[in-house]
């Protein structure tokens, strides 16, 4: 019985494609302006980063390094925060929208002077909550922070949707996948696109255009907690124990 509550306590849950399209806007919203205006890092984009240090490393730029690895240590020590978090509180995809929502508020106060390095890290460690709390749609997994799994799978869904040879349910599948997947990538453009335009006429304060869509994605989610559990979960007897 302990081992299935730890692993419903550990699975991060499935979110609704109204709330992933928001979630991965916030995600495209949030590396353009970092990269904009906070030493041309990701803020989300890890892999980016690390190409990125890659060729300073390679190039010995030295003074780079810092800056390029700060945002990996701070979205590995928000990995690492949210898996805990998950193991200790039912919870955890609502806390962690909290946190990141008091979080971006706080940093849309901060002057434009305010060092880089600590600003990208608090960024990519709040982001990496989101990532690591919000990975399923439907039936499909997914990524809020960066796209590159997403227009993959967009891809093969459109495949399989259009395959001759493919069954059925196959087609209808792939018609879903590369549909919600393919809208998650429009909405993380248009949240890249949103964050260009707000980095040099906002500053800081563009950070507070995701204030209003992290609210609506954890209001929607307690409410969703505070609904009874299915049948499904609170039902340990249909697992036979070891």
């Amino acid at each position: 019985m302990s081992t299935i509550l730890m692993t419903l306590n550990t699975t991060p849950e499935s979110s609704t494609l109204s709330d992933a399209l928001i979630l991965a806007s916030t995600g495209g919203l949030l590396d353009s302006f970092v990269f904009l205006n906070h030493g041309r890092v990701f803020a989300n984009s890890m892999t980016g980063n690390v190409a990125l240090l890659g060729i300073t490393l390679l190039g010995h730029q030295w003074r780079d390094v810092i800056p390029h690895l700060v945002p990996i240590l701070g979205f590995f020590a928000g990995v690492v925060s949210a898996r805990h978090l998950r193991t200790r509180n039912h919870s955890a995809a609502i806390i962690a929208l909290a946190f990141e929502i008091l979080a971006l508020f706080a940093l849309g106060w901060v002057p434009s002077s305010f060092p880089d390095i600590p600003f990208t890290a608090i960024v990519a460690y709040v982001a990496a909550f989101q990532v690591a709390s919000f990975r399923r749609v439907d039936r499909f997994s997914f990524n809020s922070t960066f796209i590159t799994g997403n227009l993959r799978d967009a891809i093969e869904g459109v495949y399989d949707a259009l395959d001759p040879s493919g069954t059925p349910e196959a087609r209808e599948k792939g018609r879903a996948q590369g549909l919600q997947l393919g809208l998650i990538s429009l909405c993380f453009l248009t949240g890249a696109a949103l964050g260009a335009w707000a980095a040099p006429h906002l500053a800081n304060r563009s950070l507070w255009l995701t204030e209003p869509l992290l609210l609506f994605v954890a209001l929607r989610n307690l409410r969703r907690a505070a609904k009874p559990e299915s049948p499904q979960v609170a039902a340990p007897n249909t697992v036979p124990s070891k």
